[in-house]
């Protein structure tokens, strides 16, 4: 009886965390788009990254700082940075044209990409109910994007693009990262994110131009530039925001089953909806609600149709008792 009670006790505290992660990442999200206007992307990068570095520094103590330094040798640690950072760069230049309700339903269709490239790459089968998931999921995405109506605009492709970013790099995390602890590779990545703010810092405070027209929006071009103290303070939540939803996405995973924990990810597509309405007075239409909800109820049959499963919260039959390798959602990074 007790070790039920703790098992279901554990499960509840898995909720909670991935609900946490995905609200920190839904604020972060939501945060990025506020300030657009008043910081370019990669000044966005190199700030973030250098606020939020003493914080990942005091989480991973001396011996991860040593083990984040030895991952960053490793072959598919840096692919799956690269990829993470290409998710984050194309969703980021999404954000300033699209509402972050729209933006945030796009990029949750990485599970069914997940799913896709899982059965390409790592040969795991996916069963019927599990590719009627991916049907539906692709069903509610035409219904938001709309192609050849008015409502439809080629930055609708751009979170699309990142949740095949971000599905690639689930695919080598699972396949060639499992033995990574969590807080290494997001060390990993905010190292990236700091030498890739730098290196487009210079390269627009050097080479770039003024947008024409305003067809480039100053997001993706805008140089260095001296910022208002409101904005320091953004960044440095967005900074806490970063190393809070990496730490609780895996603790999460790490509690509760993967599948269950999955379902309650996307409960980021109801914090998105909040803030959008909140900070942007956005709305999304009919066809978008509709939309919204063909790619949730997609995504709960792509985790709950996963093979191998057992009856006992689904997890993996043969891996019930089995401890559970490090998991990597998005927040992760």
């Amino acid at each position: 009886m007790t070790t039920i009670v703790g098992a279901r006790a554990s499960i509840w505290q898995g909720i909670a965390c991935i609900v946490a992660s995905v609200f920190c990442l839904s604020m972060s999200d939501a945060l990025v788009k506020y300030i657009s206007d008043e910081v370019g992307v990669w000044q966005l990068y190199v700030l973030r990254a250098l606020l939020a570095s003493p914080l990942l520094g005091v989480l991973l103590g001396r011996r991860g700082v040593m083990r984040l330094g030895r991952a960053l040798l490793r072959r598919w640690v840096l692919v799956r940075t690269g990829l993470l950072m290409a998710m984050w760069l194309i969703f980021y230049a999404a954000l300033p044209t699209l509402t972050l309700s729209m933006a945030a339903v796009a990029l949750y269709t990485s599970p069914l990409f997940i799913a896709l490239f899982a059965a390409w790459l790592a040969g795991e089968r996916l069963s019927t109910g599990g590719w009627w998931g991916i049907a539906l999921g692709f069903a509610g995405v035409v219904l938001i994007l709309r192609p050849g109506t008015m409502h439809f605009t080629p930055t609708v492709a751009l979170p699309l693009l990142a949740a095949v970013c971000y599905a690639l790099a689930c695919v080598v995390t699972r396949i060639h990262c499992r033995t990574e602890a969590p807080l290494v590779l997001s060390g990993a990545l905010n190292l990236g994110f700091l030498c890739l703010g730098a290196v487009g810092c210079l390269w627009m405070t050097l080479h770039g131009q003024p947008s024409a027209g305003g067809t480039t929006p100053a997001f993706l071009t805008a140089p260095w530039r001296s910022l208002p103290a409101e904005t320091w303070w953004l960044l440095a939540g967005l900074a806490v925001l970063f190393v809070l939803a990496s730490s609780t996405v895996a603790k999460a995973y790490q509690m509760a089953p993967a599948a269950l924990i999955g379902v309650f990810d996307y409960t980021y597509l109801v914090f998105a909806a909040g803030w959008s309405w909140w900070l942007f007075s956005e709305t999304p239409d009919i066809a978008t609600a509709m939309g919204m909800l063909c790619v949730g109820v997609a995504g709960v049959c792509v985790w709950r149709c996963a093979p191998g499963r057992s009856r006992i919260g689904g997890a993996p039959a043969s891996r019930v008792n089995a401890p559970r390798p490090p998991t990597y959602g998005r927040g992760s990074g």
